[in-house]
């Protein structure tokens, strides 16, 4: 263990890394937050979410977490411009601090 967090340990990290390549999360994930932020918002924020629950440094397959991390932030931003969700502004506030916790992952959790 090299830290206090669930994943911060060997067993740990080898077995989020077996879940990852036995149920392709990825590939069912990238589907998701590669969607049409105007006409599928709600999978786009659903598959941002995921990202924010797991996409973490030995928990995400590590190739990807880089460009999954700049992806999902771009694909959420463009949902918090969607006009539809603009007349909501507590639904702009959790956008807003979903991006804030993904952008926060961009320096400190970069596996570069």
């Amino acid at each position: 263990m090299w830290d206090y967090n669930p994943w911060d340990n060997d067993r740990a990290a080898d077995w989020y890394g077996g879940l990852m390549d036995e149920t392709k999360l990825r590939d069912i994930w990238l589907e998701g937050i590669e969607e049409d932020p105007i006409d599928s918002p709600e999978v786009i924020r659903a598959a941002a979410n995921l990202f924010i629950m797991l996409g973490r440094v030995y928990i995400w397959p590590i190739d990807n977490y880089d460009n999954d991390l700049k992806l999902t932030i771009r694909q959420l931003e463009k949902v918090a411009e969607n006009e539809e969700f603009k007349e909501f502004p507590k639904l702009i506030e959790a956008i807003s601090e979903e991006l804030n916790e993904l952008k926060s992952r961009v320096q400190k959790d970069s596996p570069s």
